[in-house]
């Protein structure tokens, strides 16, 4: 199995746990706000906990970016007590632009734009997994199915995200999504 089947997975979750914690058409200033003291006190969405906010410097681009690492929660891993998959030590990083070095013409006007513009999505150590047995877990602990049916942008339940972009008629023809559907087929 591919690695990119373990990003999409770790993705899908990200998604649906920060679309339960974060108004996703609010202030991006407020939900940073957020983001960043659930960050401090290691707070659990679910199926995520949320374990460090930082601004790091990228030495390519020489801009900020901003990571926030996520590992899964207790209730997430208490499966895999029973299980011969370590992954309590899993963790990945959500890379966004640092929102003061987005160029005016481009800012975001809402929360769901800002996550939308994810740089990558980091998965600390990712060669001490083995991605088929990973994903195998993540597929029974978590449930995928609308990740399955739809490829889409991450990111895009907002209502403001979702009207900005009505305006494009070819906007659903031009935007099928970075990673494209889940895929649980052993192969």
């Amino acid at each position: 199995m591919e690695q990119a089947q373990l990003f999409k997975r770790l993705l899908a979750i990200t998604e649906d746990e920060f679309t339960s914690f974060l108004d996703f058409d609010d202030n991006i200033t407020k939900a940073l706000m957020k983001l960043d003291l659930a960050a401090r006190t290691r707070h659990i969405i679910d199926a995520v906990q949320l374990e460090d906010m930082w601004q790091q410097l990228d030495e390519e681009s020489q801009a900020f970016n901003l990571l926030i690492a996520m590992r899964l929660s207790p209730k997430t891993l208490w499966g895999c007590m029973e299980s011969d998959v370590e992954l309590n030590c899993l963790e990945w990083r959500l890379v966004l632009p640092k929102y003061a070095d987005i160029p005016v013409q481009s800012k975001p006007r809402c929360t769901a734009e800002y996550l939308a513009m994810m740089k990558q999505l980091e998965v600390v150590d990712i060669e001490r997994y083995d991605v088929e047995k990973t994903c195998a877990y993540l597929d029974q602990v978590y449930d995928f199915t609308i990740h399955q049916q739809e490829v889409r942008w991450p990111f895009t339940w907002s209502t403001n995200f979702m009207s900005a972009q009505s305006t494009d008629s070819n906007w659903a023809t031009k935007k099928t999504g970075p990673l494209g559907p889940i895929d649980q087929s052993p192969n």
